[in-house]
């Protein structure tokens, strides 16, 4: 067991990573930590240095979708409860104002609430900025200077803004040489916004500008192909990003200026390839002090990392965060499923798309059975009557009794078009008989018109 540090996750850790139902924690390439979640479907995540804890979405829990793991007690607390209709991608936190931002791209919308005690916020958030023809993606927080910052990835028009945290003075900061930007990234410490780029094709690049959007010959650290990029981070000295086409987190030095490749820190194997181990966002421990120190407009922000306040503790989000179970009993955080159903909510039928031409029915031991239709046949109701039955490419068709029949080439006959038809001699019937004479050539002289084949007529 590594021992915890006030001021990081574990001991001297690099990254944390959302892979399925799992928070994995990595320090040197290797993971140090294994956290075995009681959720199913982990998909954004952020990291607060201040109170020491991740913050993640789950996309399949029935009661909420923002939670909060604080690393030093190990305690999950759920934030934000769950919408009927909601596409959340990214999230991030002011530890200044305790106020959490994220996006939706379902909704084109972005949404806050606040985390302090005895705040009276909707559990379900507010809306913040609801968009026309934008999609919000990426999102981060200034919280030095009390902006947040967004990606909109509609390709016909992409652009990175800002606001205040009020809403206020919003402004687009980049517009040009963009397509995609996924993933943003604040940096303190440089002053620089960071942002992946999918570029259209197979092309991507890391790039950066400072924090109006103003960019130079530095811009662009990495330009390259074959990578998905869907979230990246920042830390002391490196870029971090989840490849979604590799199933890995890639590193760069963050001064790179395109001198350097990325190096493959972790890959996520799945042997199975079912997504379960897939990864799909990440964060870096970069410690306040590291960001903070020395910069005039951080002084809220280091002083506070010395002077931590808790975040409300009760909120109005159901305690017992375990599965609603469609056709099975819940024990625990598990459903049990009556025969016939699977899934982790017992709500997928196993009759479902199993029988492909016919109607399936479920057995006494919870299996699946198929009633084939007419000229259909198998376990799955898979084989065609007419499958290969035709030889010497005839044609087949079921008759009134659902048997297969073939109608044949012209050259071909039989059941199955198996054999071959005789050719036929076709006598002309002006043809005339000529006897041969001693003195002509035996059956040199010949008096037939052929059709078929040559006949000689005596």
């Amino acid at each position: 067991m590594y021992p915890y540090n006030n001021k990081c996750f574990y001991l001297v850790p690099d990254l944390a990573v959302t892979t399925g139902n799992h928070l994995e924690i990595f320090t040197n390439n290797t993971k140090i930590s294994n956290v075995e979640t009681r959720y199913t479907d982990l998909t954004a995540l952020a990291y607060d240095a201040v109170y020491n804890m991740l913050l993640f979405v789950d996309r399949q829990n029935d009661n909420a979708s923002i939670f909060s793991y604080h690393l030093a007690t190990k305690k999950y607390q759920p934030l934000v409860r769950k919408r009927s209709s909601e596409g959340i991608h990214a999230i991030a936190f002011d530890p200044i104002n305790s106020l959490l931002f994220w996006t939706d791209t379902l909704e084109n919308s972005i949404f806050w609430k606040s985390l302090k005690p005895g705040s009276n916020d909707s559990a379900y958030g507010n809306l913040w900025i609801k968009m026309d023809d934008e999609i919000p993606r990426g999102i981060a927080v200034d919280s030095c200077r009390g902006y947040v910052y967004w990606t909109n990835v509609n390709i016909t028009q992409p652009t990175i803004e800002r606001a205040r945290f009020d809403g206020s003075e919003r402004a687009v900061i980049v517009s040009t040489d963009i397509y995609m930007p996924v993933s943003l990234a604040i940096d303190q410490r440089t002053k620089r916004l960071y942002w992946a780029d999918d570029r259209e094709g197979i092309h991507f690049s890391i790039e950066s500008s400072d924090l109006d959007g103003k960019r130079d010959y530095t811009n662009k650290l990495y330009q390259g192909s074959g990578h998905y990029p869907n979230a990246l981070t920042v830390s002391n000295d490196s870029l971090y990003w989840v490849d979604l086409g590799y199933n890995t987190v890639w590193k760069l030095p963050k001064n790179n200026y395109g001198n350097t490749e990325p190096t493959n820190y972790i890959t996520f194997t799945n042997e199975y390839h079912d997504g379960k181990n897939d990864p799909f966002s990440v964060v870096a421990n970069y410690l306040i002090q590291d960001q903070t120190e020395g910069i005039p407009e951080c002084k809220g922000l280091s002083g506070l990392s010395q002077n931590k306040s808790a975040i409300s503790d009760s909120f109005s989000v159901p305690p017992n965060v375990g599965l609603f179970c469609v056709h099975g009993v819940k024990v625990k955080l598990q459903c049990i499923c009556t025969p016939g159903y699977i899934g982790d909510r017992c709500d997928i039928s196993v009759c479902q798309n199993f029988c492909f031409q016919g109607d399936c029915s479920i057995t006494t031991n919870g299996k699946p059975s198929c009633r084939c239709k007419e000229g259909f046949s198998g376990e799955r109701c898979e084989v065609n009557a007419c499958t290969g039955f035709c030889l010497n490419y005839g044609a087949c068709y079921l008759n009134e009794e659902h048997k297969p029949v073939c109608s044949c080439p012209t050259d071909f006959e039989g059941m199955r078009c198996e054999a071959e038809k005789a050719l036929l001699t076709t006598i002309d019937p002006t043809a005339v008989r000529v006897k041969p004479t001693e003195a002509g050539p035996p059956l040199a002289e010949k008096s037939c018109k052929l059709v078929d084949f040559c006949s000689y007529l005596f």
